[in-house]
């Protein structure tokens, strides 16, 4: 049933994931609430289940377009049932924020494939990474996404390998200028240059994120092997995106790890191309029951952990 419902893309399959996620949103941050929220908690509120609906329509739009899997929603579904079995997400605002400018700048780096304006592709990813790291320090890791990007491509320039430090610069003098006008400091940049680094796991002794951890941990290390031999059956044109995935899975996990506070909030960074390559592995598999039962696993998963 979950197979033929999301084997395919129609307008009523992302309904669904929207409603999932204000349903998640709304029983797994909201109700942590302990005041009363009043008008304008509530409209931030609705903001952050729109932005996050909104980074599930942009994941879909990323890879339809570059064609990462084969045309359905699983890796959306797998991307909406992560994010709602680990709600702390939605807690950390920061975290929200920096993943979609992240996907932002993922979706002009696997466009990079392509010759077409590349140099304002390129511009435009760093704009987006430096975005992204002012909410989250560590996000600059993906400029080795972007420098691999650009290194791949078969016409690289010397001019293309400075374009991602004019991003750079660009946003970091936008934001010191903001800092000046409102604080007439230069307070935060000390503060941005300094991240904290913490490698305590203690959340992690919670069973409503140790048990989304070790499923996400477990699909990931069924499904890679089966990605990367995959890779070299690709075509030449389909492969530089496929090896990208793989770089960009790595680079989210350092993310993730040099968090300054683990909360399970940090696994947000992993999810999108985790999603992606289980989704590859799933929409492969001949077996259907076997296939029917690993999306049920994901689509109830949330539901058993709401009531533990």
């Amino acid at each position: 049933m979950l197979t033929s419902f999301f084997g395919k893309s129609k307008p009523i399959n992302f309904v669904v994931f929207g409603a999932v996620i204000f349903l998640g949103y709304v029983f797994g941050a909201l109700i942590q609430v302990d005041n009363a929220l009043n008008i304008s908690q509530l409209l931030i509120n609705f903001f952050f289940i729109g932005w996050s609906v909104f980074a599930v329509f942009l994941l879909d739009f990323i890879v339809r377009k570059n064609d990462l899997t084969y045309k359905n929603t699983f890796t959306v579904l797998l991307f909406t049932f992560f994010l709602i079995t680990l709600p702390v997400i939605f807690l950390d605002r920061n975290i929200l924020f920096a993943n979609v400018f992240l996907l932002m700048a993922f979706r002009r780096l696997v466009s990079l494939s392509s010759e077409k304006n590349s140099e304002r592709k390129i511009f435009d990813a760093s704009l987006w990474i430096a975005v992204a790291a002012l909410f989250y320090f560590w996000s600059l890791l993906f400029f080795v996404l972007l420098f691999f990007s650009i290194l791949q491509k078969p016409e690289t320039n010397h001019k293309q390998l400075i374009i991602p430090f004019i991003g750079f610069a660009t946003i970091l003098m936008l934001a010191t200028t903001y800092h000046l006008l409102i604080n007439d400091s230069f307070a935060w940049l000390i503060e941005w240059i300094k991240p904290v680094v913490s490698f305590d796991f203690s959340a992690y002794h919670s069973i409503k994120i140790l048990v989304p951890a070790a499923i996400m941990a477990t699909f990931l290390i069924w499904s890679l092997p089966f990605r990367i031999i995959k890779i070299a059956s690709l075509s030449k044109k389909e492969k530089p995106n496929a090896v990208l995935l793989l770089i960009t899975l790595g680079v989210c996990v350092f993310i993730a790890l040099l968090s300054p506070q683990k909360t399970g909030a940090e696994l947000f960074f992993i999810i999108a191309p985790l999603s992606v390559i289980v989704a590859n592995y799933i929409e492969n598999i001949q077996e259907a029951r076997f296939k029917e039962g690993l999306l049920w696993l994901i689509v109830l998963l949330p539901v058993v952990l709401l009531f533990i």
